[in-house]
């Protein structure tokens, strides 16, 4: 056997665990570009219920917030919800949470590898004031 044939070979049994780490790679950016945009729309969500107590301008900041994602795929919590107290009254002083989760398309889905769920969530006192 020549040295090219031994290295085309080599490359041949190489190739599939370089592409495999490359995949990885890009993968965990893929996860981590995820976790900062969610962490900051969170962010953004909970400044925006901790001013203004409405829960419609919270979901507009974080769909304007979360850029890089898709906000359909967005899953929204916030908690206590308009609708519950201490947000009916006088919510000043109280804790206002966001947490939100984005399920990252997997590029090999078809092999039953399970879905990657990345989460961000956020806290403020409101501010607001009936």
């Amino acid at each position: 056997m020549s040295a090219r044939g031994q290295a085309i070979v080599e490359f041949a049994l190489v190739l599939p665990f370089v592409l495999v780490v490359a995949l990885a790679i890009v993968e965990l950016a893929d996860a981590g570009v995820a976790r900062l945009a969610l962490a900051h729309a969170a962010a953004e969500g909970a400044r925006i219920g901790a001013l203004t107590n409405d829960d419609v301008l919270v979901r507009s900041a974080i769909d304007a917030a979360v850029a890089p994602l898709d906000p359909a795929a967005l899953e929204v919590l916030i908690a206590p919800t308009a609708s519950e107290a201490p947000r009916t009254a006088d919510p000043r002083g109280s804790l206002l949470r966001v947490e939100l989760a984005y399920p990252l398309p997997a590029p090999l889905a078809f092999t039953g590898l399970p879905r990657l769920v990345v989460h961000g969530a956020a806290a403020r006192l409101v501010e607001w004031t009936p």
